[in-house]
């Protein structure tokens, strides 16, 4: 779901800035979806984690493939992109920071 979507990107997000700094999340940075995934209580091979994917690479183009990254079966390595730094923005304005975490509010 789009909910699940945008969850999954902003703590992929979260957990990138905690080892490498909000200034390295630029397009074309890598994303720990799976992880991200994990620490939401969405399993990395599910239909819902496969369902958020699905949202964020083909219905809003805010995130790609890394083409240049070797993986196994299952463990497909995923890039941010403008639009996914968008919607990170968007998501902001409407839940601002010490708001809540993947929840919604009012909406």
């Amino acid at each position: 779901t789009s909910e699940d979507a945008r969850a999954l990107l902003q703590t992929a997000r979260e957990g990138h800035v905690e080892r490498h700094g909000a200034k390295t999340f630029t397009p074309g940075t890598h994303l720990p979806l799976e992880p991200a995934a994990q620490r939401l209580g969405i399993g990395p091979g599910s239909r819902r984690y496969g369902a958020a994917i699905e949202v964020l690479e083909e219905d809003e183009g805010a995130i790609e493939r890394d083409a240049s990254a070797r993986y196994h079966l299952g463990n497909t390595q995923y890039l941010i992109t403008e639009r996914g730094l968008e919607m990170l923005r968007e998501g902001q304005e409407t839940n601002p920071p010490g708001g809540g975490q993947g929840k919604e509010h009012g909406r």
